[in-house]
């Protein structure tokens, strides 16, 4: 039987959006799937940040989220 290990998510964590989650200072919504790097870790809540590639990363968002929100793409120590 295989056992599964739940990783944790930290800063430098490179995550993505399970479900769609709203923008807070302007209209608009970021999609599921939409990926961030955790930049500040308050436990069950991290701080993501988004650039926008539209304007070639010049512009940075940086929602905080639930963790139960998102998922773990690449994990960094």
């Amino acid at each position: 039987m295989a056992t599964r290990i739940k990783q944790t998510i930290g800063e430098h964590d490179v995550v993505a959006f399970t479900e769609t989650i709203a923008k807070a200072e302007s209209t608009g919504t970021w999609p599921a799937g939409t990926k961030g790097t955790v930049v500040s870790d308050f436990g069950d809540h991290k701080m993501i940040e988004i650039s926008d590639a539209d304007n070639y990363g010049a512009t940075l968002d940086m929602p905080i989220v639930p963790v139960e929100k998102l998922k773990l793409v690449t994990k960094y120590s």
